[in-house]
């Protein structure tokens, strides 16, 4: 199973391939950890290299060599994330990360559950708003569709009318 986007195939002779690719992170948050696969069929262990930097920005990057295959992917790490106990296990197949959730004392840890809540019910705070805005734009459309309809149709009534009263 494939979980990536599949990237185009562009080579410089028939027989070559170059594709990037973007794996999915599967994500799963334990009680005192946060595990990331990533599905990397067909690499090797030395062909990629997984980075953090102290900002928490994950950076997964590869490239096989069996028709130029590269993989890159960057991610932002959760707050609570332990970035210095970072323990990673390589399959074959599958890439298992495993990042170590800080100790915090309970009014931390519910603090940092609290900022996350923030951040997203502001990211929903603006879809929403860019929903009615985009409706809102929609709406005003249709009333200056309407109004100059019903300006049009006015126009042909009185004239009409005045040029039938002028013709008896």
């Amino acid at each position: 199973m494939a979980s990536w986007p599949q990237g185009s195939a562009i080579g410089a002779h028939p027989g070559d391939v170059d594709l990037d690719l973007a794996p999915i992170p599967h994500w799963d948050d334990g009680a005192t950890n946060y595990l990331i696969r990533f599905h990397l069929p067909g690499f090797k262990k030395e062909e990629f290299r997984v980075l953090v930097d102290r900002g928490g920005r994950l950076t997964l990057r590869g490239q096989r060599s069996a028709g130029v295959v590269r993989v890159q992917r960057t991610l932002q790490l959760p707050p609570t994330a332990d970035v210095d106990r970072i323990a990673a296990r390589f399959d074959g197949r599958v890439l298992c990360l495993t990042l170590p959730k800080v100790s915090l004392r309970t009014a931390d840890m519910a603090r940092a559950r609290m900022d996350e809540a923030k951040e997203v019910a502001a990211a929903w705070d603006m879809e929403v708003t860019r929903d009615k805005e985009r409706s809102r734009s929609e709406w005003d459309k249709g009333q200056l569709i309407a109004a100059t309809v019903a300006a049009f149709v006015l126009g042909v009534v009185v004239t009409h009318r005045f040029f039938s009263a002028r013709n008896v």
